[in-house]
């Protein structure tokens, strides 16, 4: 039933208008186009709900939908609420043409507009974002980016996730990691599971889950009892680098207890690295001598992000 409603549509729609299926100056990142006027048909008839896109694809193949709009009544002008329309679609959101327009109350055999979605990777919804900027040039270099609750928090059940984009990182690894109050004993991801830079394209949301990880290591951590939660960036395991690497965030939050830090302005960092903790829980940098041994990282804030 929906193959021959569609080649009728194409027919019929094909005898009454020209229409070009690609033109490159509809296409763009991200955004909904609500179509050309198209022709209005004649009044009374329900049209059939367009196939927007239909099969859905993930990125770069073009995706066609064609559809009449409009329900029984009167003929009149295009609105948005009909039909969805021909769609372009590119990007990992998918099938295209959500929200091409069609008519609506009173007009029959409109066509749709055209509609396009973003190319690649996942968009970024943050107001701003942090850029961790580090060199790395021997197998030794690593930074470390700290955040320091206001209180001691039990993550024994917790899963930390972080939305970041890699703009320059051709080698080394990043991963989060935390600390416990008092003693600051280190406790991160294991080295077999660390992220490698060059693993990650547009942005991406990278999770651990801090409380179900054993203790391999011994280090004695106390999950009840969390105050650091950091970020290293590392040279391992690789043998060649970027220099400087660079890598955005724009959010890490944190499940069981529910905690988030959208870095939405720049009193969310402290820019210049210290020993000594950050207040109000921005981010900083731990320029300990065993903490970051990278020469040159820089630590700064945003409103646009990649």
């Amino acid at each position: 039933m929906r193959s021959s409603s569609v080649a009728g549509c194409a027919l019929a729609l094909l005898a009454a208008v020209s229409c070009s299926v690609y033109d490159s100056s509809l296409l763009s990142s991200g955004t909904s186009d609500l179509g050309s006027s198209g022709q209005t048909g004649t009044s009374g008839a329900t049209g059939d709900g367009g196939f927007a896109g239909d099969p859905p694809n993930t990125g770069g193949a073009m995706s066609v939908g064609i559809g009449m709009g409009g329900t029984s009544g009167a003929g009149g002008a295009i609105e948005t609420s009909g039909t969805g329309g021909m769609g372009v679609g590119g990007g990992s959101a998918g099938g295209a043409g959500t929200s091409g327009a069609g008519g609506s109350a009173g007009s029959s055999g409109t066509m749709g507009g055209v509609a396009s979605s973003g190319g690649g990777g996942t968009t970024a919804t943050a107001n701003g974002c942090v850029k961790l900027s580090v060199p790395l040039d021997g197998a030794t270099d690593k930074a470390h980016f700290v955040i320091s609750l206001a209180t001691p928090a039990d993550l024994s059940l917790a899963t930390i996730s972080m939305h970041l984009y890699v703009l320059a990182g051709s080698g080394g690894s990043i991963f989060n990691y935390v600390q416990d109050s008092g003693t600051y004993r280190f406790f991160g991801v294991e080295l077999a599971q660390r992220a490698a830079l060059r693993s990650f394209s547009g942005w991406s949301t990278l999770t651990w889950a801090v409380g179900a990880q054993p203790d391999a290591a011994a280090t004695g951590i106390v999950k009840t009892s969390i105050e650091n939660i950091g970020i290293e960036i590392g040279a391992p395991p690789s043998s060649s680098w970027t220099s400087p690497t660079v890598v955005y965030i724009d959010s890490i939050t944190v499940t069981t207890p529910t905690l988030s830090f959208t870095f939405d302005g720049s009193s969310s960092v402290y820019p210049t690295a210290t020993t000594t903790a950050a207040t109000g829980q921005a981010l900083w940098i731990n320029g300990g001598a065993t903490d970051t041994t990278a020469v040159g990282v820089t630590l700064g804030w945003q409103a646009t992000c990649p």
